[in-house]
């Protein structure tokens, strides 16, 4: 499992660094293309979308070959799209690159998961919280590294960097081969808190949180250059700092959710709720302050996903915890796609990066909201649940 939880890390690092490397070029890709603000905001929704198409075949080839050979398709995906994107001379080409990288992007997203999956109850907030501390720290790297060498060789260069990285882990995952996914599982999942999610409705908060995400990421770069004044260098820092708050977020948020698995729903309450105020912070705290405020919105804003995951199996009933999952994870990539488009058209109506942001504060307090009005009480928290063995909900394990 440790070799699993790894590999699944440096997986989704590749995937971000890809990803997110495409928006902390920004500010120069946009000069050479020609985007308004919209356009950038649809570098990330493009790239989601493809993710969106790819995620649900994804999970169900993983059952039936195994992680390892969907996760070495996905990262080819990922090298092919950059190489497009690279090489494209018009903007429409470089957003089919970004569409193929999404496809890619999507594909290992489910794999991962079954690779990483805990047999026990009591370290999924953790170990998925850590599984997914991969996506921060390719959005660090790409932050540090990908704007410095755009600005050195142009961003075209950078996109080589993305592909040859992919190329690479895809190489030693081949290699090193042998990841297979669990070939049993259990049919439900102990209810460990006293009160969980109603589903589907607070799969809203997915949607809701992973568009905020998603948007920081496309525009953090592009906001400090244009609102901030700050050079496309330090642009890029700021995207790492954002992010480095999210590495340290996603394990924190787990461990704590662990630690009080009764009431996992309701660190996930609080993430929303300080999220939204440290957005607003954004918009109004001195220049000297920006990176300070980057760092607490990252462990809010980019730290979620691992308690949400953690809830959203906790919340399910027994025997549809895939199909729970799969849904949640199409919520999250619509929101991908559609909030970035939304907050870059918002930006260039009002001509103003704070609207923007205030309007991320309140989405964010609108997803706590959600967590909130969709929470409801374990009908029998010492239930046996159908299909499994005895849950010992003290210890969080089986009997």
């Amino acid at each position: 499992m440790g070799e699993g939880i790894f590999a699944s890390v440096l997986v989704l690092a590749a995937g971000s660094f890809t990803i997110i490397g495409a928006s902390a070029n920004a500010p120069l890709i946009s000069q050479s293309l020609n985007l308004s603000e919209v356009g950038v905001g649809a570098i990330a929704s493009v790239a989601y979308l493809g993710a969106l198409v790819t995620a649900p075949m994804s999970g169900r080839l993983t059952d039936r070959s195994g992680p390892a050979p969907v996760i070495l398709v996905g990262l080819l995906s990922l090298a092919l799209g950059s190489v497009l994107a690279g090489l494209s001379w018009t903007a429409a080409v470089f957003y089919l690159g970004i569409l193929v990288a999404g496809f890619g992007y999507g594909a290992v997203n489910p794999a991962t998961t079954v690779l990483a999956n805990p047999a026990t109850a009591r370290r999924r907030g953790l170990v998925m919280s850590i599984k997914q501390s991969g996506v921060p720290v390719g959005g660090i790297v790409a932050g540090a590294v990908l704007p410095t060498l755009g600005l050195a060789l142009g961003w075209r260069w950078a996109f080589a960097l993305t592909s040859a990285v992919c190329l690479a882990i895809g190489l030693g995952i081949f290699v090193r081969g042998g990841y297979q996914a669990q070939t049993t599982k259990p049919q439900g999942v102990a209810h460990l808190s006293h009160r969980r999610m109603r589903l589907p409705y607070g799969l809203v908060f997915g949607l809701i949180i992973a568009g905020i995400q998603v948007s920081l990421f496309a525009f953090t770069a592009i906001y400090l250059v244009q609102a901030r004044g700050f050079s496309a260098s330090a642009a890029g820092l700021g995207v790492s700092t954002l992010l480095l708050g999210g590495l340290i977020g996603r394990p924190f948020w787990g461990w704590l959710s662990d630690l009080v698995t009764r009431h996992r729903l309701m660190v996930l309450e609080g993430i929303g709720l300080l999220g939204a105020a440290f957005i607003v912070a954004l918009a109004l705290v001195p220049d000297e302050l920006v990176l300070a405020t980057l760092v607490l919105l990252g462990v809010c804003s980019v730290g979620w996903n691992g308690v949400y995951i953690a809830v959203v199996a906790e919340s399910t009933e027994p025997g549809s915890v895939g199909r729970s999952t799969g849904t949640s994870l199409a919520l999250i990539n619509a929101g991908a796609i559609a909030f970035p488009v939304i907050i870059g058209t918002i930006v260039g109506w009002s001509d103003s990066w704070v609207v923007g942001l205030l309007v991320l504060g309140g989405l964010s307090l609108a997803a706590t909201l959600v967590a909130v009005a969709t929470s409801e009480r374990v009908p029998d928290p010492a239930a046996v649940l159908p299909g499994t063995d005895r849950w010992d909900l003290t210890e969080g394990g089986r009997t």
